[in-house]
């Protein structure tokens, strides 16, 4: 079951580099495990709304997704993934929560996620300044002239530090 989904996944990983034929799309289609697909989506917190695409192709095509069988396996995977020690690791990386936790799992997930947003350090946060860092600030380019290092949320500037 697992050899399906990376099947699955190496070629989805393909066609974001190529555009696959008609035929490689139904064998997709038809070889998609979708239990284990909708399980994968639940452990890795997908929306299940960024699968819509996917689902509208499969049925252009003839071989409809079996939507049950997601919902079931996306359900078995939310639940590993909607708990108090996952939603730690979501917030102390950084992630956003994409609010996808059933009623049930989320305040525990919330919970955690806000405890790891508190212990994240400052200095990991993206640096937003001007226009030109592509968010990392000034300070990582040396060679721009006007050095800005990150403290938190406000900027300051290298000659003004005590």
């Amino acid at each position: 079951m697992p050899y399906r989904v990376l099947l699955l996944l190496a070629t989805l990983g393909a066609a974001a580099c190529t555009t696959l034929t008609v035929e490689q799309r139904i064998a997709t289609c038809r070889a998609t495990d979708w239990a284990s697909y909708g399980e994968n989506d639940g452990i890795l917190g997908v929306a299940a709304s960024e699968r819509v695409a996917k689902f509208a192709d499969c049925a252009e095509l003839g071989h409809g997704a079996d939507i049950a069988a997601y919902q079931a396996g996306r359900t078995k995977g939310l639940a590993r993934y909607c708990t108090v020690e996952n939603g730690y690791e979501a917030g102390y990386a950084g992630r956003r929560y994409r609010k996808v936790c059933p009623p049930a799992l989320e305040p525990g997930f919330l919970q955690g996620y806000e405890q790891g947003r508190k212990e994240r350090p400052a200095a990991d946060y993206p640096y937003y300044g001007f226009g030109f860092g592509f968010g990392f600030g000034y300070y990582r380019y040396p060679f721009f002239g006007h050095r800005f290092r990150h403290h938190g949320h406000r900027r300051v500037h290298r000659g003004s530090q005590k």
